[in-house]
């Protein structure tokens, strides 16, 4: 196990708890890694950290010094992963901080995976901001079914390691951003669908939970819960949208490569940028459930794609 890992960080006004998360890194116990840091347009000294670290450290480089321009982080990761080359890719957030032998427990999980397309994706440790113990994300609550995949995504980028065989899937040159809510989701998909998508149930990250970056309330099967989210469904309706983009942009990216039920379910569901409405989306609903985890989820999904239909369309 000697691969070399390139971790692309994306930064934007992180000073705070930038210089922790780099440490962390620093300290890891497998060592044959490069971290590569792109600044998104940070205002603090944000920059200014990354270039102290860069200049002590031969293994960590300033990805875009001198060209600092805001992307998204979406674009800024996959421009780090276009850009860099390594047998291995991990993505790292400014935040957290990085248990010592997260880069060789997950080596190890995607090695015993190869050869072909792989991703690993780890559960996490939600800590506070100084970084008392919360609660793990997931646990066994995950979910690499390509089909359920589609409708909902479990794999958190600052997780992920992926190899090289699964970056040569991916589309750079001609994938449309405004349909991509996250790397990590299509990245996911790509491996669900063309090659392994594998979880590690242990943490490797402690994952700040903080002004900036709040996590939901693990109370989800409540009554209070589902009723809060029936009054509020905006967020919702996002999510049901950010689903039919990224199926439609899988749709346009890969057509006719995938089979049976899957290919089914992308090609119908990726009509409804051009068919959507009230009788196609209930057809759609009766033929082909929107794939979730239960019951409920599903008629969930089906109420919101028949109750607001004009979200899906251009």
């Amino acid at each position: 196990m000697n691969k070399k890992v390139a971790i692309l960080m994306s930064t934007y006004n992180g000073e705070r708890y930038l210089a922790e998360q780099i440490q962390s890194i620093i300290d890891q116990s497998y060592p044959n890694w490069t971290l590569y840091i792109r600044d998104d347009g940070s205002t603090d000294r944000t920059q200014e950290i990354i270039k102290k670290y860069a200049n002590q450290n031969p293994r960590i480089v300033f990805f875009n010094e001198g060209r600092v321009e805001n992307v998204g982080v979406v674009r800024s990761f996959m421009e780090l992963l276009e850009k860099t080359s390594a047998d291995c890719y991990m993505f790292s957030d400014q935040d957290d901080v990085w248990l010592a032998d997260k880069v060789k427990d997950t080596l190890a999980k995607l090695e015993q995976n190869e050869p072909g397309p792989v991703c690993v994706f780890t559960d996490l440790e939600i800590v506070d901001q100084d970084l008392k113990p919360i609660r793990r994300m997931n646990g066994d609550n995950i979910w690499t079914d390509f089909r359920l995949l589609l409708f909902s995504n479990c794999v958190t980028g600052c997780t992920m390691m992926i190899n090289e065989a699964l970056k040569q899937l991916i589309h750079f040159k001609t994938l449309d951003y405004r349909y991509v809510y996250m790397h990590d989701w299509w990245i996911g998909l790509l491996a669900a669908a063309f090659g392994k998508l594998v979880y590690l149930n242990q943490p490797t990250i402690q994952y700040r939970q903080h002004g900036d970056n709040v996590v939901g309330s693990s109370k989800k099967n409540t009554l209070g819960h589902v009723l809060y989210r029936l009054t509020h469904l905006k967020p919702e309706r996002k999510r049901a949208r950010e689903a039919i983009n990224i199926i439609y942009e899988f749709n346009r990216e890969y057509p006719g490569q995938l089979t049976g039920m899957d290919q089914r379910y992308v090609q119908e569901y990726a009509r409804l940028k051009q068919r959507s409405s009230v009788g196609y989306n209930i057809r759609l609903c009766l033929r082909l459930a929107p794939p979730r985890l239960t019951t409920k989820q599903k008629f969930f999904f089906s109420y919101l794609m028949i109750m607001f239909p004009r979200d899906f369309v251009d």
